[in-house]
């Protein structure tokens, strides 16, 4: 059975959302799935609802798809506005998608980014990639919560963008500070051509003295450069666990292509006091 994305919702809406903005959301949503244009009321969605987070811990929604979309990131006007896309496609599904790449093309930061969240949700999202420039664009603004809702936890820009721009996305992610654990797809289409980035990013990072993201080593390291190996071994001794531990993980990447490699972790095992990192360690060894 297909998951109720709008059912869902307006559920969450009914005790986050102002009374008298639900009463008149439904209104909206009522006459545009009958045909009304929703451009007229999509401004005004925050001012009727509320902007404040949705702060719904560990709450998701499902694509037709199957993906699961997290909604740790979202607002309450977010949720609003997917549910006006969301009527929108009721009256012309085939031009759904098309709708929320205008909407956003005339919005402004938070009309962009309630239209990139429903993007997902939409028909023909799986295939149709009518709202592409609507991501590319938000990969070129300097609002990170415009570029944050294209790329994090959003199947959509994932699964159109080019791999050349779905690259930069994830260098982007990790220049600004998001996990990048948060980018859908990330290890399908990872690739040597991203590898050799993400080690190049963090070889700039840290001739500037300044901290690498660890999350990056375990992603580098399943199209490893050369020199990465020795690198991570490195990282094993780093007085942050948390680096050692990725570089634990990364290297469980490499330890069955590199025998070299063995040695270090067990040395390491043999001294960790970290739980987290020795259990890295031990599954490092495993897969060796």
């Amino acid at each position: 059975m297909a998951f109720d994305v709008d059912g869902a919702l307006a559920e969450l809406l009914r005790s986050r959302a102002r009374p008298e903005g639900l009463t008149w959301l439904e209104q909206v949503i009522a006459d545009v799935a009958a045909g009304a244009d929703p451009e007229v009321a999509f401004p005004a969605v925050g001012r009727h609802v509320g902007r404040g987070g949705l702060d719904v811990p560990g709450a998701t929604l499902t694509t037709a798809t199957g993906e699961v979309v997290p909604l740790a990131a979202w607002r309450v006007d977010d949720a609003a506005r997917v549910r006006v896309l969301l009527a929108a496609a009721r009256h012309d599904a085939a031009g759904a998608l098309a709708t929320a790449a205008r909407l956003y093309a005339q919005g402004d930061a938070r009309e962009r980014t309630g239209a990139l969240r429903a993007l997902p949700f939409l028909p023909g999202a799986a295939d149709d990639a009518a709202a592409l420039p609507a991501v590319l664009d938000a990969m070129r603004v300097t609002q990170g919560e415009i570029f944050e809702a294209a790329i994090c936890d959003n199947p959509y820009g994932s699964r159109h963008l080019p791999q050349l721009e779905w690259r930069k996305a994830v260098l982007k992610a990790l220049f600004v500070g998001l996990s990048i654990h948060r980018i859908p797809g990330l290890d399908d289409r990872a690739d040597a051509d991203l590898a050799q980035s993400l080690c190049d990013f963090a070889a700039e990072r840290e001739a500037a003295t300044r901290a690498v993201p660890p999350e990056l080593w375990p992603l580098a390291a399943r199209h490893a450069p050369p020199g990465l190996a020795a690198k991570l071994i490195g990282y094993l001794e780093h007085p942050n666990p948390v680096h050692r531990a990725a570089a634990a993980t990364a290297l469980g990447h490499v330890v069955a292509t590199d025998a070299r490699v063995r040695p270090f972790l067990t040395d390491r095992a043999e001294r960790e006091r970290d739980d987290v990192v020795a259990a890295a360690l031990r599954g490092a060894l495993a897969r060796g």
